[in-house]
């Protein structure tokens, strides 16, 4: 067609320019062609030819012509060039490997399209052969074409102009080498030579060549006067192609056994870490060994580092505050939910009984590999996951740890490294795809006790066959040779490289506690940047919430994510079964079932005067830390932070979000850190002379200096789709008569501050507004993961704070709060109690007031709704008895 004709300069693939897409070498001015450009030499055959031919001479000659078709056809559409032909094999070049690689790819996936006659068909090795992953595609169908691949260096080949024909002619032994792979192989087999691959892996174009599957097969002597050299087989990914399985090389000495998927060399340093564990419930027993095994090693390895110069570094968590209460609001779990988690604890304390650990059959290397399996369906699910998984792991470049601290890693489980978190998590979400699409036999489900009930909200079954639990960290590994152990023996496992305990136990204990079918990502792994090159809207993140988990030195944040596909299957999920649940995540946040919520937003305010001081910088920074303090104990939840303190909270109750907000403005009036005082110079007694110097002129809306970022008035809050109220009203120079705080309605020593100012008198100061009522939709946010709200409370809630001054809180509802008050035993004198403040730890209750602001518009919101303000009415720092 005239489109094929149009596709000659090979831009097809996507990273090809206008001049690398030409492979025209000839010049016009010599003889010699241009050998100074890298190429890729490709040679083709077809399989028994000659036997073909004379089975049925007429048949052959069709097979032949289509052959010829579609071998040009790809060679126009990708930019390659036609060397020569030797009856049906031909010999091409290609600019790079991403454009060869796909060329081979589209014969391979043309021949099996094309409409052969009958007299084709009946040929030899020309049959259709049904694929068995694929509906309505086949393994083979009509010619077998042999193809080989390798990788010429210019300069290292001849390249020659013939004088009459003017065809470029080629040579040397590049051109060689890749004759000969070409002999090696069979029929319907793609070769790659190593230096080939190489070349693939080092531009990093395994993703335009669309990420092809690589098998190591060895390392070769096919040539008696050159070096061996390693040669790959590779199969086009979500294909039929890959289903074909070929005999050993013909005619050829092998030197070397290949490493099999395992392509990538052995990595160490930071990494991305990815555990898979087939059916952990089924399995509990075999991974419960395995783990175990390697956290003696560690407790070992820290014991002996006590009276020696070694130490047990933490694992590169993010640092949590030194106290962070658990969550004391419950957990919903849905019947669905509740029903699998029984079924997954059931599954465990079977397998416990039932299955068998691992056995020490030499000193110092115990080998985990010995299981007894329940059926022969098992056995054949755990293979098939196993290949699976390895062939993806082929195509993104990772590689498999088959040993931790010189334990060989069960069949069930797989351990692999990243170079990159992106390529990580690619992995995971076709791994999670792949085996949910593969076409499992009956007998395989039922003996995994498929449940066809858990379908999602378009229908269609969201568990097939054994699920897979799968986690990913990043963190440092260390190798070590199995060979330098004074305690290794060889037990023919092949293994000689072996990883010490770090990271990896980390990342296996995080696959141990989730479920199957479910990917589990720690936040050292989703703060890295694994969103590289990949679309959101792929992905469903949700976040986990904050754990304690086992090998583990810092409580650790967790985030789920699945295939969009697949992303119903969060609503199936039970618990992480974690050593203690800190802080809950997006599908237990207040309002996710379907509950009324208080939503909260904070904007710290700084004097124009500090703006520029690091140590209103830190004082900033101790704002943002005791919002995250103070959320646990009042059962709060972080949506977002859009700028550093611009918080998006919620909290379940009313009474929840006034205490936490009365509990963080007292703490912002006491703290030394948020004193001006150091700032100012100001000893006691020296506040008014300040005022009277004019030296405190305040302006909360500042566009220049430190943090003028923090309190933007254009800032968006993107998930709610809003935006803050510009503060262009000036609040009064003075806060009350003789600088009264408004926070309070009684004057002490403790709330006024003679003539200066309330914000001249603190760095930080946050304007806090609350709405309460229903929203309209909770929803893991896209990027974040963690509960994101909509509809009109979330702006009204931004709005009321934007209204606010600088240190009051103001409350407002789409709901009747005189229903949902609490607020102590008597309405009358409403109190709130703080929970371990500062100044009581033994928490405290304090009197506090609603005063009717009246009806207020606010812009955005359609009707006017009412405002009160809180204000505390007894003095919260007077020694008073605890509560009881």
């Amino acid at each position: 067609s005239v489109y094929t004709y149009l596709q000659g300069t090979g831009t097809k693939a996507g990273k090809l320019s206008a001049e690398e897409g030409s492979v025209c070498l000839t010049n016009d001015a010599t003889l010699d062609s241009d050998n100074t450009r890298d190429c890729i030499f490709i040679f083709t055959d077809i399989q028994s030819s000659t036997k073909l031919c004379e089975q049925d001479a007429d048949a052959y000659l069709l097979l032949q012509e289509a052959h010829d078709e579609i071998m040009r056809n790809a060679l126009a559409e990708l930019g390659g060039h036609e060397v020569d032909t030797e009856g049906d094999a031909f010999q091409c070049m290609f600019p790079n490997v991403v454009t060869s690689l796909l060329f081979c790819f589209k014969v391979q996936e043309d021949l099996l399209k094309y409409d052969w006659p009958p007299a084709v068909q009946n040929l030899h090795e020309c049959e259709k052969v049904e694929s068995k992953l694929y509906r309505n595609k086949y393994v083979w169908s009509g010619p077998r074409v042999r193809m080989a691949v390798h990788f010429a260096k210019g300069g290292t080949y001849m390249a020659k102009s013939h004088p009459t024909t003017r065809r470029v002619a080629y040579g040397g032994k590049p051109w060689q080498t890749t004759s000969m792979l070409s002999d090696v192989g069979h029929g319907g087999q793609i070769l790659v030579s190593e230096a080939a691959w190489r070349q693939l892996m080092a531009t990093g174009d395994e993703g335009a060549a669309g990420y092809p599957i690589f098998e190591d097969l060895g390392r070769y002597q096919i040539d008696e006067e050159g070096l061996p050299i390693r040669i790959l087989q590779v199969s086009p990914a979500r294909s039929s192609v890959c289903e074909r399985v070929f005999p050993a090389l013909r005619d050829v000495d092998m030197v070397d056994e290949g490493q099999g998927m395992n392509i990538v060399p052995s990595m160490d340093g930071k990494v991305a870490i990815v555990c898979a564990i087939i059916e952990p419930s089924r399995f509990f027993g075999v991974v419960e060994n395995f783990i175990t095994l390697i956290g003696k090693r560690e407790r070992a390895s820290k014991t002996a580092s006590v009276g020696g110069k070694r130490s047990a570094e933490p694992s590169g968590e993010l640092g949590s505050p030194e106290f962070v209460p658990e969550y004391k609001n419950p957990i919903i779990v849905s019947k669905k939910k509740l029903d699998r988690s029984i079924s997954s604890k059931l599954e465990k304390t079977l397998s416990r009984k039932r299955l068998l650990g691992s056995s020490s059959d030499r000193p110092g290397h115990e080998n985990a590999n010995a299981t007894m399996y329940f059926t022969n369906e098992h056995h054949q699910a755990v293979d098939i996951v196993s290949s699976t998984l390895e062939a993806l792991v082929s195509q993104f470049g990772g590689y498999v740890i088959r040993t931790v601290e010189e334990v060989d890693s069960p069949q069930q489980m797989m351990m692999i490294a990243f170079k990159t978190s992106s390529s990580a998590v690619r992995f995971t979400l076709a791994a999670q795809t792949t085996l949910m699409e593969y076409p499992w036999p009956k007998s395989i489900n039922e003996a995994f006790g498929y449940d066809k009930s858990y379908r999602s909200s378009r229908g269609t079954p969201l568990f097939n066959g054994p699920c897979v639990a799968m986690s990913a960290h990043v963190d440092h590994i260390e190798k070590f040779s199995l060979f330098d152990s004074e305690t290794y023996r060889s037990n023919g496992s092949g293994h000689t490289i072996s990883y010490k305990y770090k990271g990896i136990l980390q990342a296996l204990e995080l696959a141990h506690i989730a479920s199957g079918g479910q990917t589990v990502l720690s936040s050292s792994f989703f703060d890295s940047k694994w969103q590289r090159g990949l679309s959101l809207s792929q992905t469903q993140v949700t976040d986990l919430g904050a754990h304690d988990v086992r090998y583990f030195a810092q409580p650790v944040k967790l985030i789920e994510m699945l295939p969009k596909v697949l992303q119903d299957r969060t609503n199936v999920f039970g618990p992480l079964e974690s050593q203690r649940i800190l802080s809950v995540g997006a599908q237990n946040a207040p309002g996710a079932h379907g509950e009324h919520v208080a939503l909260v937003f904070t904007y710290p305010r700084v004097a124009q005067a500090f703006q520029k001081s690091g140590l209103a910088s830190k004082a900033v920074d101790n704002f943002s830390q005791t919002v995250r303090i103070l959320l646990a104990r009042y059962n709060g939840y972080e949506s977002q932070e859009v700028g550093t303190g611009c918080f998006f909270l919620s909290f379940p109750t009313v009474d929840d979000a006034v205490a936490w907000s009365v509990h963080l403005q007292l703490i912002l009036r006491r703290a030394d850190w948020n004193s001006s005082d150091p700032l100012l110079g100001l000893e006691e007694g020296e506040e008014e002379s300040f005022h009277n110097s004019g030296k405190n002129e305040r302006s909360l809306d500042s566009d220049n200096g430190e943090f003028s970022s923090f309190y933007d008035e254009e800032e968006k809050m993107g998930s709610a789709g809003i935006s803050h109220v510009s503060s262009t009203e000036k609040f009064d120079e003075m806060d009350g008569e003789n600088g009264e705080d408004s926070l309070f309605s009684f004057f002490s020593t403790h709330n006024a501050f003679y003539k200066m100012s309330l914000q001249m008198r603190h760095m930080v100061l946050v304007q806090i507004g609350i709405c309460y009522g229903m929203p309209t939709k909770v929803t893991p946010h896209v990027q974040t993961g963690r509960a994101d709200y909509f509809g009109p409370m979330v702006n009204l809630s931004a709005r009321v704070a934007k209204n606010t001054k600088p240190g009051d809180i103001h409350l407002s509802s789409y709901a009747d709060l005189s229903q949902v008050l609490g607020f102590g035993d008597d309405r009358d004198h409403p109190s709130c109690f703080l929970k371990g403040m500062e100044f009581a730890n033994e928490g405290k209750w304090v009197d506090i007031d609603l005063n009717d602001k009246g009806m207020r518009s606010f812009k955005g919101v359609k009707d006017k709704r009412q405002v009160f303000s809180v204000q505390v009415s007894s003095d919260p720092y007077s020694l008073g008895s605890s509560p009881s």
